[in-house]
């Protein structure tokens, strides 16, 4: 079959989820992936109850390493931690967890093609997809190519140094006896590196993932800045490898359709630059996505103006947030002590942060929390110190 309704591009899970969306509702959908699944991918693994609770089905036991209920956040010798009695996430290995969802999108009717697009091209009667078993045509297409972006160049420009950020990641081993038995249910954030980065740990059971990452046009050397991350944790990195990758780093602020043209996930800029979450916003980019795009075939109208729509409802549903994170990463790069005492210095103010990952809180009633009693419980602080 050479002819779908719908194509997308990308087996991430903003893909997976955007063609299990568009064949559950009847479309006939090429889901391309160029790469064999499971493959490796560098990710903390984190995914929200925010993300959990857009998909239509369970995740099972097996795929979950560790159940998150709470959080550690240092700048140097300062911590703070807390946690809240419910879940607010859980830890998953990218590589068995994007299987997954790609597996959920072909078993509600999408096929999967194991091929890359080397181009694509938009006509008045659809998108001719060129791969190298041959020419590919859909009514309409959804990229979900990542960070890669070559495809997402027909309907936004290239990331700056400065709209994207770059992270090393490495999955260590787990010694015995665990130096970090206490973060097997928190996640640990360590913020003061440049670019306004920050360096993790998260612990999966077997393994620890470890990384640093910060905005690319000001994190010069990251290398020897993970080096000295992973030092100073002690670990040893005989035999592991690292990995480096890209993510966006600037929220929702530019085109994400063109006439027959969706993107989605990181290529459209759906990643938190404060936490660096990107799981719960490419899920719920490829369902609106896809909703769009069926929405267009019923009016069988695929025009930009038609699909301008997809872009309204992902600035309702997490642009807002999106544009604070952003706020709360230049606030914390500009005075990463005091930003980080505000946070440590108060559980309160963690659990009201943990809220915000468990859905119970918005970005916006948390930076309203912060600025309102931040300022205050500093100033207590220095009476305390002077009388």
């Amino acid at each position: 079959m050479t002819h779908y309704d719908f194509a997308v591009i990308g087996g991430g899970p903003a893909g997976s989820a955007a063609a299990r969306r568009l064949a559950q509702k009847g479309g006939v959908v090429a889901l391309f992936e160029r790469r064999a699944m499971p493959r490796t991918k560098p990710c903390g693994g984190g995914l929200s109850v925010r993300a959990m609770a857009h998909l239509d089905f369970p995740i099972p036991p097996e795929l979950v390493d560790s159940e998150i209920h709470g959080t550690r956040i240092g700048l140097g010798a300062i911590f703070g931690e807390a946690r809240l009695e419910r879940l607010i996430g859980v830890l998953v290995t990218r590589s068995k967890f994007d299987h997954f969802m790609l597996k959920k999108a072909e078993e509600a009717g999408a096929q999967v093609l194991w091929q890359e697009v080397k181009s694509l091209e938009v006509r008045p009667d659809g998108v001719v997809l060129q791969t190298p078993e041959g020419e590919v045509t859909a009514r309409c297409a959804i990229l979900c190519e990542g960070t890669n972006r070559r495809l997402s160049l027909a309907v936004r420009p290239a990331d700056t140094p400065r709209q994207r950020a770059f992270c090393l990641e490495a999955d260590v081993p787990v010694p015995q006896p665990d130096p970090f038995a206490a973060l097997r249910d928190m996640i640990d954030v360590r913020f003061g590196y440049p670019g306004r980065g920050y360096g993790w740990v998260f612990h999966h059971g077997t393994y620890y993932s470890v990384g640093v990452g910060g905005v690319a046009a000001d994190f010069k050397n990251p290398r020897e800045v993970f080096d000295k991350f992973v030092a100073g944790l002690g670990l040893d990195m005989t035999g592991v490898r690292v990995w480096g990758h890209f993510i966006p780093a600037v929220g929702l602020m530019r085109p994400m359709c063109a006439d027959r043209l969706l993107v989605a996930g990181d290529a459209a800029g759906c990643v938190d630059p404060f936490q660096g979450e990107g799981l719960s916003y490419a899920i719920r980019s490829g369902q609106l996505a896809a909703d769009t795009a069926l929405a267009a075939a019923a009016r069988n109208d695929f025009s930009r103006t038609s699909l301008a729509g997809y872009e309204r409802r992902c600035a309702e549903a997490f642009g807002r947030d999106l544009r604070i994170a952003l706020f709360l990463s230049k606030l914390t790069h500009l005075w990463p002590s005091l930003f980080t005492w505000l946070l440590a210095a108060d559980p309160e103010v963690l659990r009201r942060y943990l809220q915000v990952a468990a859905t119970e809180l918005s970005y916006r009633f948390f930076l309203r929390r912060l600025i309102l009693k931040g300022p205050w419980r500093w100033l207590k602080s220095r009476l305390r110190l002077i009388l």
